[in-house]
């Protein structure tokens, strides 16, 4: 982690001869530049909040089964709801005409889209289409790959309740357990 380098100012000065500023025909110039003043970007400061302090232990990474299931439970739940609402964001869609609106109108397709007929009102609905298609493929890859984590830690649940899972399971087994179940294909 960075350490704080609050020892350094907040701004930098770096003094300059006189240089003329302004047009090359003015005898003399009507500004000079004579420093540079600019934020110190080397000025560092760590956040209290993300450091233990003296004597502590850090953050609590303490796991159990319970505790690994409710994460399996919140994982698939996530997963569901936002599925779920990539199917009912439909709605988003119909209100901006279906998925042809976007393909016509405006100048180009010689028709009204469905945000008028004012110009690049067509550009504007085919970005909005993109826009949604490429938001609804991303939430229902999200869903995917949240089940796919589900599956994962279910999997890690599973070695660590089993006596010799939790006495003899290795960093390397346990990537492997999340490697083996992330391939499985998701509910999605």
């Amino acid at each position: 982690m960075t350490k704080d380098r609050t020892d350094q100012p907040d701004e930098v000065r770096i003094d300059t001869p006189n240089v003329p500023i302004g047009p090359p025909h003015m005898v003399p110039p009507f500004v000079t530049l004579d420093a540079v003043t600019m934020d110190n970007v080397n000025r560092a400061e760590v956040p209290s909040g993300l450091v233990p302090g003296a004597g502590d232990a850090g953050a609590k990474t303490e796991w159990d089964a319970s505790s690994l299931e409710k994460a399996k439970k919140w994982l698939e739940e996530t997963a569901d709801f936002i599925h779920s609402q990539s199917y009912e964001m439909v709605e988003i869609s119909d209100k901006m005409g279906g998925t042809a609106a976007g393909a016509g109108g405006g100048e180009m397709g010689g028709g009204t889209s469905p945000l008028g007929s004012f110009d690049r009102a067509g550009d504007l609905a085919r970005k909005h289409s993109g826009l949604y298609t490429s938001t609804q493929q991303g939430m229902r890859q999200l869903a995917k790959d949240l089940y796919k984590a589900a599956n994962a830690l279910q999997k890690v649940k599973e070695n660590y309740e089993t006596a010799e899972g939790a006495n003899e399971m290795s960093a390397a087994e346990m990537q492997n357990a999340f490697n083996t179940a992330s391939s499985n294909r998701g509910k999605a």
